[in-house]
């Protein structure tokens, strides 16, 4: 199938994983510490947070360690319009992916080992725990991650084969009727109705978004 176009996502914050220290302990981003440092150069976006979205996976390190795998973006919004995370690599630095070829680790290609995990889950947990995690969770992340990376986008047909392997059509299909459904918007939970329009409009945005995500599921998973 023809790959669908990126909806239009901009990196706010690249991949970055953890780092072992110099005696040999694990030390992991602080994700929310890195984007406030971030809002405090970019003090125009104060207060627009919910425009911002935190991708996690998890991944191996050479060394065997297991860590986390995280990335921000945002919509594509006319103040990011051309928006560079290069320059702002000094705030995270430390944590973000090696640049050499031997050691940089593949991270298009975690799928793999999400796959490997949904068994694990499915045995342990159920095949609607499963499908949650791997379809849910980590599918549809691998999907707005592939909006703005090449690397991952050419993965997406290989995920789906495995996903396919793993999970019947039918299964696939009953999940992605209910796919991150949220929760009706409740203005009464604000004591200010200004605040309330703002957060009902974000809800709107973030909820508009992930429809378009998990459409983008169904086109890949239950096309024959």
């Amino acid at each position: 199938m023809n790959d669908p176009q990126p909806l239009g996502r901009i990196v706010i914050i690249p991949f970055l994983h953890g780092k072992l220290t110099a005696d040999g302990k694990l030390s992991e981003p602080d994700i929310y510490f890195i984007l406030e440092k971030w809002l405090q150069r970019h003090p125009e976006f104060r207060g627009r947070e919910g425009e911002f979205r935190i991708i996690r996976g998890q991944m191996h390190l050479p060394e065997g360690f297991q860590t986390e795998l995280l990335r921000v973006t945002a919509e594509n919004i006319p103040e990011l319009a051309g928006y560079n995370p290069a320059q702002d690599a000094d705030l995270y630095e430390y944590f973000v992916e090696d640049k050499s070829e031997m050691s940089q680790p593949k991270f298009h290609k975690i799928w793999i080992e999400q796959c490997e995990a949904a068994k694990t889950v499915e045995g342990e947990f159920g095949t609607q725990q499963a499908i949650e995690y791997l379809v849910g969770e980590k599918f549809i992340n691998f999907l707005e991650a592939a909006e703005t990376d090449a690397s991952f986008r050419a993965e997406i047909p290989a995920f789906v084969a495995e996903i396919k392997r793993i999970f019947e059509p039918w299964k696939l299909a009953e999940y992605l009727e209910v796919a991150r459904q949220t929760e009706p918007f409740d203005p009464t939970a604000y004591d200010d109705p200004e605040d309330a329009e703002m957060e009902r409009q974000l809800e709107l945005r973030k909820s508009a978004n992930e429809l378009l995500l998990v459409e983008r599921a169904r086109e890949w998973l239950l096309e024959e």
